[in-house]
């Protein structure tokens, strides 16, 4: 055990200085601070839609003080200006991020940045349906609502102030849906859903065959996310959960998506800045033992 802190230790130290190093932070020059600044106050505009975000973040870092300073320059300046990740992507784990956190209320920054940054409203929508699988319905209600809120007031509420329902299929065609999704996730094709369903109830009991069944054959198979986004929204819950040996199945599955290792580091670095250090970490050592 002690070990292991200590590893862990030091790997949190490594981490931390290669951000700072692979971002060009510079304590002594003052040109990297303002460089830093610039391109956070860029990223508030695209989050928020305006186009000099000056005096918001002059407000921002009056409100919350040095907190608001490194959100502004590490957070936005840093983080969100690396090169590694698309900003729809990014937007799409911070949108994960925040629903399996429960921080509602910092949707009203990161829902009109979706929108802004390429995603649209039914993907952002999508992005809490998924999430209800991953981590609760209740969780996901409340983001749906507040994302719902939003969305509307952008003008992008449903028409005739109603979604649609969710596609209704039998129970064997939801079998052979999540038996299909199941394959290529585990790189484990199997021509038998039922053989599919067999090795996984021995161990898991009916949680296995409601796993196959609702989660991958009805939530994992719908069209409004491709498989690539759902692994990225996927590793980011678990990853903000800290749930890493489920971590272990999904970021192999991930890239089987085609999502690359560096994409899967940039998103450990922003789980960094919405779920902390300590949960990051234990998801970059797993992104790490990719071959």
């Amino acid at each position: 055990m002690i070990n292991k802190l200590k590893c862990t230790f030091l790997f949190s130290t490594i981490f931390y200085l290669s951000i700072a190093m692979g971002a060009g932070v510079s304590n002594a020059d003052t040109t990297d601070f303002e460089e830093r600044r610039a391109r956070g106050i860029a990223i508030l505009g695209s989050l928020t839609g305006q186009a000099d975000a000056t005096k918001m973040a002059a407000k921002f870092e009056a409100e919350n003080g040095a907190l608001g300073s490194f959100a502004l320059d590490f957070v936005l300046g840093d983080i969100w200006n690396r090169p590694g990740l698309s900003k729809r992507d990014r937007n799409l784990i911070v949108l994960t991020i925040l629903a399996t956190l429960h921080q509602t209320n910092q949707l009203s920054y990161y829902v009109p940045g979706g929108l802004n940054h390429g995603l649209t409203a039914t993907e952002i929508r999508e992005i809490m349906t998924h999430v209800a699988a991953y981590a609760g319905f209740p969780r996901a209600l409340d983001a749906m609502a507040e994302t719902n809120r939003i969305l509307s007031k952008l003008g992008h509420a449903p028409e005739n102030g109603k979604l649609s329902p969710a596609e209704k299929f039998s129970n064997a065609q939801r079998r052979e849906r999540g038996a299909a999704v199941m394959a290529k996730l585990s790189g484990n094709p199997a021509s038998d859903p039922d053989k599919v369903i067999t090795a996984m109830a021995g161990k898991l009991g009916p949680l296995g065959a409601y796993g196959i069944d609702f989660a991958f054959g009805e939530v994992w198979a719908r069209s409004e996310l491709s498989r690539r986004d759902r692994s990225l929204l996927v590793v980011s819950v678990l990853t903000a959960l800290g749930r890493t040996e489920e971590l272990h199945i999904h970021v192999p599955a991930a890239i089987r998506h085609g999502v690359i290792k560096a994409e899967l580091e940039e998103l450990m670095l922003t789980a960094f800045a919405y779920a902390g250090a300590p949960l990051a970490v234990e998801g970059m050592h797993v992104v790490q033992e990719l071959k």
